[in-house]
């Protein structure tokens, strides 16, 4: 028998399979956040990511209201969870990593509301003037246009995924909300206009498989259809940005459009702050999510990876890249027992990791 499984490798995974049982390759440890221990399945983190009008730019309506349910995650420098404001310019309390607002905090209150016995983060580092895979300089970011830009490798990509691999420690993330396309319809190349939607999803995709986060619903927000002179809908670059973003939901899963007609400008294509800007485009993301059914199911959702139950082949292939950290797939030990898990299984109907279950 010991040699049966020596000779095929089966003795040396079991092993590893009993010291992952005594040392788990990767714990979920619940936070503390206002002096409350938050199980880490009660604790939700959204990406929050774009240009201005994610990052906001409405000084005189924001407001520096607070909520001990909404957090913001201070990637940009101690790691820490602090509670969201919307208070621009100020980078200890600002809801986004460089002090601004957006559409982050309306959104945050929106999910307190909702969902009360939850607590919610966000990790927000939107950028003026960003922009997917386009590269303008001499932009009002004070960033080069190589790295104001989400495109895989650069800043601000490295930006969010970075943090968001930090944060899924303690907390389930629950998807994407983003804000982008004004910069490329008014500085962009033809390439760059005409590729827009193939470049978002491109860019999700990067996203998800960098964090292991394969169906993680993301939102975006159509075109601002309240935009005037240069950004204007009917000028020619405008118009097919904005039916680029049409196309993005027929080429990326779990993805969603929030309608922009009727949102009040603060100027040429930025929104107010308040109930009838940002507060409204949050509001219809919000409805977005549970329409969708985005929000994650918290209670069994130990990773967002799936297996075919009784698989052989795949409950060994999970292993392996379990404990190798490749390619995303979790184990985890649960309640005593091994589960490869997805973010819609039952808990109880994973299937438990077995010696014969490993070739």
């Amino acid at each position: 028998m010991l040699s049966q499984f020596t000779s095929t490798g089966r003795f040396r995974k079991l092993l590893m399979l009993c010291l992952w049982c005594v040392f788990p390759f990767r714990a979920m440890a619940d936070i503390t956040l206002g002096g409350v221990s938050v199980p880490r399945e009660k604790f939700v983190v959204f990406l929050m990511m774009g240009h201005s009008n994610m990052a906001g730019r409405d000084i005189n309506r924001s407001d520096s209201v607070t909520h001990p349910h909404a957090w913001n995650y201070h990637w940009m420098s101690d790691k820490q969870w602090v509670l969201a404001k919307e208070i621009p310019g100020n980078l200890k309390n600002g809801l986004s990593g460089r002090g601004c607002g957006g559409g982050g905090m309306p959104l945050l209150k929106h999910l307190v509301a909702e969902y009360p016995d939850f607590y919610f983060g966000a990790v927000d580092n939107a950028s003026l003037s960003a922009t997917v895979k386009g590269s303008v300089d001499n932009n009002s970011s004070g960033m080069p246009g190589d790295s104001n830009r989400y495109w895989k490798g650069s800043q601000l990509y490295r930006e969010i995924t970075i943090a968001a691999i930090e944060v899924k420690k303690n907390a389930i993330l629950g998807g994407i909300f983003c804000e982008i396309g004004t910069i490329e319809a008014t500085r962009g190349t033809s390439d760059i206009v005409n590729g827009f939607s193939d470049d978002v999803t491109q860019m999700v995709k990067d996203i998800r498989a960098e964090i292991g986060e394969p169906n993680l619903p993301f939102i975006l927000g159509k075109y601002e259809a309240g935009a005037t002179g240069s950004y204007s809908l009917s000028l020619p670059n405008p118009k097919i940005i904005a039916d680029q973003i049409l196309l993005v939901p027929g080429k990326l899963p779990y993805s969603a459009l929030v309608e922009s007609s009727g949102l009040e400008m603060l100027d040429d294509h930025h929104y107010v702050m308040g109930p009838t800007g940002q507060g409204e485009w949050s509001k219809r993301a919000m409805a977005l999510i549970k329409a969708n059914g985005y929000f994650p199911n918290t209670s069994t959702a130990l990773s967002r990876y799936t297996i075919q139950a009784g698989s052989k082949a795949n409950a060994s292939r999970a292993f392996h890249h379990g404990y190798s950290g490749a390619h995303g797939w979790e184990a985890d030990l649960w309640q005593g027992r091994f589960f490869l898990a997805d973010g819609k299984a039952c808990r109880n109907g994973l299937p438990v990791l077995t010696p014969d279950m490993i070739q």
